[in-house]
């Protein structure tokens, strides 16, 4: 996962059932987009497993290479975007030191267009736990995107 809110709430709640199954949080260990780079590798590193990578929105915008190497070499990764048009971990940490939000609330990123440009196959979803369920169990072959829209 990436430096971002939902792979730490995601490690709160995913059963780590074999080694090395878990979300990374990258925070001290990685930047900002680290996430997609880091699932090409987990995906590499072990042939024919499925690879999950949780990002936001703001971190995946650092990252179209990646999800374009995902493409090429069809490698099984789902990428999980929560969307909440917003650097929201940035915009959380301005909140909490009480000094004004600048530069968090961008355009919001478009991400079907996004996924189109990289070829990926690109589904969109409500916050919803049963639909995100649904999703993540359609049969793939290769990478795909999954939005999931968030309301801060």
């Amino acid at each position: 996962g990436d430096s971002t809110q939902p792979v730490y709430a995601a490690n709160l709640f995913y059963d780590h059932d074999r080694p090395g199954g878990f979300f990374n949080a990258a925070t001290g260990f990685g930047a900002l987009g680290f996430g997609p780079g880091a699932a090409v590798g987990a995906a590499l590193a072990a042939p024919g497993t499925k690879v999950v990578c949780l990002i936001g929105d703001g971190g995946l915008q650092f990252s179209p290479g990646e999800l374009r190497t995902a493409v090429d070499e069809r490698l099984p990764i789902t990428f999980i975007v929560w969307n909440n048009a917003a650097f929201g971990e940035i915009a959380a940490a301005m909140r909490d030191a009480n000094t004004e939000i600048i530069g968090c609330y961008p355009s919001p990123l478009r991400l079907e267009p996004f996924a189109a440009a990289c070829d990926l196959p690109f589904t969109s979803i409500p916050q919803d736990p049963e639909v995100l369920h649904w999703a993540l169990t359609q049969p793939v072959d290769g990478p795909r995107l999954i939005e999931v829209r968030v309301t801060l």
